[in-house]
């Protein structure tokens, strides 16, 4: 499961079995595409073994608070070009948590993934060197840094590494988004055939959560990147969207063991739409950052609802 988080407003997610966030290309278009069969546009047991590899890594690069762009962030505050020796620094990283989402993106690159997983191979043959040259960064600073070995050298070590280190930091952010965007236009394509499948089938709530969250991913994209035109142009889609998840979900059997947790998300998502609301009027960040509590709130819920094979 991928979750958005404000610290990096352009790698964001849902749902590795179900959907995975638009990214910056999807701005101008919330459509689904045409769909086609489930087994076309996710492909063989290979290629979903290997997207969802891709997914669980990409969730761990965007992570808040262990992922990449959380500890650019944080490594630039420390300023270290301009930093003194005398000072208590404490050097962001987490070895483990990246060494994990490498082998991750290896083990799914190591499956043949055919026509569907090529954009995502493609993202992944480019991002593993730079996320290795970060992790070699990693590996060399933290000792010298746990060590306060800078208060000896007066930082020259670090001041030496920090290009570097900023070079791959830039490259590996640069490359998570690329994997953002194959990762997105498989899950688009995915999402579509299961709906329309989910629709045939007569599982018409179902559908109708997956095509709200879908929603919810493009305007919480849109609203964490400041794009209010963007936003105030998805607005009455999801408002739609909300309004006949909670029609299908009306009709739901009482015992239908989906029923509660449909009722929730819509909760959340109507929540989003209010929080938005706020932030328009108040221009209150943190308003924007409840829009992502809430769609997150609404993923935590989408990972408890049985969805019909």
């Amino acid at each position: 499961m991928i979750s958005r988080t404000g610290a990096s407003a352009v790698t964001l997610a849902f749902a590795a079995a179900l959907s995975l966030s638009a990214c910056s290309d999807n701005k101008a278009n919330g459509d689904n595409p045409r769909p086609q069969s489930t087994a076309q546009a996710a492909g063989s047991e290979a290629t979903q073994e290997k997207m969802n590899l891709y997914i669980d890594a990409f969730n761990a690069l965007i992570d808040d608070p262990w992922g990449v762009p959380k500890y650019f962030g944080e490594y630039q505050k420390l300023d270290i070009p301009n930093a003194a020796a005398t000072a208590s620094i404490h050097f962001p990283e987490n070895i483990s948590h990246l060494e994990g989402a490498i082998e991750k993106l290896k083990e799914g690159r190591a499956l043949n993934g055919g026509a569907q997983g090529k954009k995502a191979d493609e993202a992944v043959d480019r991002l593993i060197p730079q996320l290795e040259a970060l992790l070699a960064q990693w590996r060399t600073l933290d000792p010298y840094f746990e060590a306060r070995a800078y208060r000896e050298d007066g930082l020259a070590k670090a001041k030496g590494a920090h290009a570097a280190l900023m070079q791959a930091y830039q490259g590996s952010v640069a490359g998570i988004e690329t994997l953002d965007t194959a990762l997105s236009e498989y899950q688009r394509a995915t999402n579509a055939a299961k709906m329309e499948a989910m629709r045939k089938a007569g599982h018409a709530a179902e559908a109708s959560v997956l095509e709200a969250m879908q929603k919810a991913d493009f305007f919480t994209n849109a609203v964490m990147e400041n794009n209010a035109a963007e936003a105030d142009r998805l607005l009455p889609e999801m408002e739609a969207a909300v309004a006949k998840l909670r029609e299908e979900q009306a009709k739901m059997p009482s015992d239908n063991r989906n029923k509660s947790t449909l009722n929730s998300i819509a909760d959340n998502l109507s929540g989003m739409i209010g929080e938005y609301r706020d932030f328009k009027q108040t221009g209150a960040d943190g308003y924007r950052e409840q829009v992502v509590d809430s769609y997150n709130s609404a993923i935590g819920n989408m990972n408890r609802v049985e969805l019909p094979a």
